[in-house]
């Protein structure tokens, strides 16, 4: 008998143990909860995560925004401060570095659930359905609380919940509208200023064209097939625009450099022929308008670009929202054509030889 109950203590502690373990885990996960899924934050001012795809959920949740900057990295620097000001309403950035707008779309699912918002600023750029999150921050973002653990039970969250670690890496940053401000990093300030800032800062970049065997631009709609792209704005673009007439989207079209354009020509023939076909798609549509930029001089300047061929300095940010404020750089089916048969020429013009001399001068 003695050796029964023995072996019915063991039974017990083994099934007790992990169950109190476990317990124990999900109630410092629930207390510390860092992304803010469950709960603003305990912990004094609340504080906040520069990766969105993870971050996003607590904002849209536990914050009384009605306004959001969703992009990629081309609308991070976008301060949602400037935004308030030069547009009505209470924004907030929430844009993830690198997201498609299939990724995008998990998120503005969520939001128009939860919330009615007054305006959305949104990049067009990213045409394609890839899932770029480390962790599977889709199930943040379903109808189950349960699943929304598992955000946390990974290498990067566990050692901070258990030493209820204040470190930035793992509780965020407590100012919302820096935390995703790239422009302030020391190595993006270096890599503004010019071709010779790339070739000093970021060497690598110069890896990804071929200066030196360029050819003559061609630009043919015809080698450029785009089905692809339309299918995912059909999906994961168009439907919160046409279902949600309430709220304000404005399209931005960022500026890539004039170099980009040059070495990738057909990167410029996939731009002007997507946007030329979601013109037809929102003509009819009062909610909507696309903001372009590819006209102006500020693309021919390289010193504009923080180290690669696309991302812009913060001033571009600033101009885009003045944009918006003055109606001002707008695309229609009416200037269209004459908006890019303008940026085309400007391409086809752009000089690259002072770029090849600099190389060869290395």
């Amino acid at each position: 008998m003695p050796n029964d109950k023995n072996s019915k203590r063991f039974i017990a502690v083994a099934i007790a143990t992990p169950i109190a373990l476990a317990t124990i885990l999900f109630g410092f996960i629930y207390i510390y909860d860092p992304l803010q899924i469950f709960h603003k934050s305990f912990f004094g001012k609340p504080r906040f995560f520069g990766e969105m795809r993870l971050g996003a959920r607590g904002i849209i949740e536990h914050y009384d925004y009605d306004s959001y900057i969703i992009g990629t990295s081309m609308l991070q620097n976008t301060s949602a401060k400037e935004a308030n000001q030069k547009i009505s309403g209470n924004f907030v950035n929430i844009s993830p570095a690198a997201s498609s707008i299939a990724e995008r779309a998990i998120i503005l699912n969520f939001l128009f659930k939860h919330k009615k918002p007054k305006n959305i600023i949104y990049s067009l750029d990213a045409f394609t359905d890839e899932m770029r999150g480390k962790i599977n921050f889709k199930l943040l973002y379903d109808d189950s609380k349960l699943n929304d653990l598992e955000a946390y039970l990974n290498d990067r969250f566990l050692i901070c919940i258990l030493t209820l670690s204040k470190d930035e890496k793992c509780v965020g940053k407590p100012d919302i509208e820096t935390a995703l401000q790239w422009y302030r990093e020391e190595k993006h300030q270096q890599r503004l200023g010019g071709f010779a800032n790339w070739i000093k800062y970021n060497p690598d970049e110069l890896k990804k064209f071929d200066l030196f065997n360029l050819k003559p631009v061609i630009f043919d709609d015809n080698l450029m097939d785009i089905t692809k792209q339309k299918k995912f704005l059909s999906q994961f673009t168009l439907p919160f625009i046409k279902d949600n007439s309430q709220t304000k989207f404005y399209l931005i079209l960022p500026p890539y450099s004039r170099f980009h354009f040059r070495v990738f020509p057909s990167a410029f023939m996939e731009r002007k022929k997507v946007v030329l076909w979601l013109l037809e798609q929102i003509r009819d549509l009062d909610n909507v308008k696309i903001y372009a930029f590819d006209d102006l001089d500020y693309p021919d300047d390289i010193a504009n670009y923080a180290g690669d061929t696309i991302h812009y300095a913060q001033d571009m940010n600033s101009l885009e929202l003045s944009a918006i404020k003055d109606k001002r750089h707008i695309l229609t089916l009416d200037n269209a054509k004459s908006y890019f048969d303008k940026v085309e020429q400007k391409i086809k013009s752009y000089d690259v030889e002072p770029f090849i001399d600099m190389i060869k001068n290395l």
